[in-house]
């Protein structure tokens, strides 16, 4: 495997004609025979940043777990399936960084149990070390799910993701299903989708600041149109508790979009944003409040078409996204913005890499990284630094974990204006500060001696 890497100057290009400021785009890490199929990257307690894929060489493409440094140094700590049957899975889905300073994820393929799946497996829950050991924490059969396909780890400490099929036995649909896992490895399925209007094939999960968990399925839903064909409908937005209190709300009718293969993401307002696949003129990026109230944001037409992977809040207050095919000179795809207001920017086109394939994570840094064909790159568009949380939430007292860059020398964290008494530096990219009383929901700022470094999400008071 070759890794190089080579830096590019371009200029953003906003709506079709007008130029703004230039961006540096890199290409981190290249690996000429794989890389294909990158999921997100995710940023560690130790500022690296760590993700799978699925294709890295001709004799074995089940997958792997690797490190990406900043200085383009790219690392596997893990291969998925080196044994019969795939005990520990294969192709992994994205990783998240759990508040024990373990990786965890879910692997679509493979695991001990034949059950429905025969003998590729329905997939597995895993967790991982930083050094790359992996522990199997939940294998699937079927009737609880099959083809995990994403976790998160919610306030409570527990686990909670989706399975884009299984949950059906006899003649109920196989429609996929919500889950919960304790820390210990406890697995309740909380809902098992029905098809027609509550939606089938469930893409991931978000928690909102409610304390809802929030999700999207690419099919289903009460509308089924011709257009919308072979999904069953078009798909819908949906809204769980953690105890599994089901509700859709909103189904999609193709004239707002169809096909949802990504996750929400929640700005800061709390509105929910999405994209489509699919849609009058080639996808739409939306908005829906918690309520069910939705509306088209962007429809796609010329500027770029078929968005697959979500959007990410970035620390500007816009959103961003990738596209792997249309956009700018080249229809090769593009990193675009949309404000939560509707404007459109293309953000980065080049001619020499198309196809973005994985969604965009911002470091702390203020850089984006993401994935385009056997590449991982990172565009700098001028943002600066700033801290975030490897949970966002937290009750009085409780330790908040905080992510960021040059964080030694540390002198002040306050929670939306209150000081916390009590902080640690454990590194320079990684810190804890207790929750102090009377702290309420909002941004955490930490004083360095760089500057004030202010969080990206709002941090979240528990009751």
């Amino acid at each position: 495997m070759s890794y190089w890497k080579m830096v590019l100057v371009g200029c953003a290009i906003v709506g079709a004609a007008t130029t703004a400021a230039a961006q540096t785009f890199t290409i981190e890490a290249y690996d000429g025979d794989g890389f294909t199929l990158i999921s997100s990257l995710v940023q560690g307690r130790d500022g690296n940043l760590y993700g799978t894929q699925t294709d890295n060489d001709i004799a074995n493409y089940y997958g792997s777990v690797f490190k990406v440094t900043s200085s383009g140094t790219l690392t596997v700590l893990h291969t998925f399936c080196p044994q019969l049957n795939c005990v520990a899975g294969a192709y992994p889905g994205p990783l998240m960084l759990a508040t024990d300073g373990n990786f965890y994820g879910v692997a679509g393929w493979g695991g001990n149990t034949v059950g429905a799946c025969g003998s590729s497996g329905c997939g597995t829950i895993f967790k991982m070390t930083t050094g790359g050991t992996v522990t199997v924490f939940h294998t699937f059969s079927g009737p609880d799910g099959i083809y995990p396909n994403g976790l998160i780890e919610g306030g409570d400490g527990n686990f909670y993701g989706t399975a884009a099929n299984g949950g059906g036995s006899g003649s109920a649909c196989s429609c996929g299903t919500i889950f919960k896992i304790t820390p210990a490895g406890v697995f309740t399925t909380l809902h098992k989708f029905g098809g027609a209007g509550e939606g089938s094939s469930p893409t991931g999960l978000v928690q909102g600041v409610d304390g809802n968990l929030y999700g999207t399925t690419y099919g289903g839903g009460k509308y089924d149109p011709y257009s919308c064909q072979p999904y069953g409908g078009c798909g819908t937005v949906f809204k769980s508790t953690t105890g599994g209190a089901f509700t859709t709300l909103h189904s999609f009718q193709f004239t707002d979009g169809a096909v949802l293969y990504a996750p929400l993401a929640q700005a800061s307002d709390g509105t929910f944003y999405g994209t489509t696949w699919e849609g009058p003129t080639g996808g739409t990026v939306f908005s829906i409040t918690p309520r069910g109230e939705a509306k088209t944001v962007y429809d796609f037409s010329g500027i770029g078409a078929n968005p697959i992977v979500g959007l990410i809040p970035a620390s500007d207050g816009n959103l961003y996204g990738t596209l792997v095919e249309g956009g700018g000179d080249c229809g090769d795809g593009s990193i675009y913005s949309v404000s939560e207001a509707g404007v459109f920017t293309t953000v980065y086109d080049s001619c020499q890499y198309g196809g973005y394939t994985s969604a965009l994570v911002q470091d702390t840094s203020g850089k984006f990284y993401g994935s385009a064909g056997p590449s991982i790159y990172s565009l700098d568009a001028g943002l600066g630094g700033f801290v975030t949380f490897v949970m966002p939430g937290a009750k009085v007292g409780q330790t908040a974990q905080i992510l960021g860059q040059g964080l030694t020398g540390t002198t002040a964290v306050t929670f939306n204006g209150v000081e916390a008494a009590k902080f640690t530096v454990v590194s320079d990219t990684y810190m804890t500060a207790v929750v102090p009383s009377g702290a309420t929901t909002g941004s955490v700022v930490v004083t360095t001696p760089g500057g004030a470094l202010t969080s990206n999400v709002s941090f979240r008071i528990i009751d």
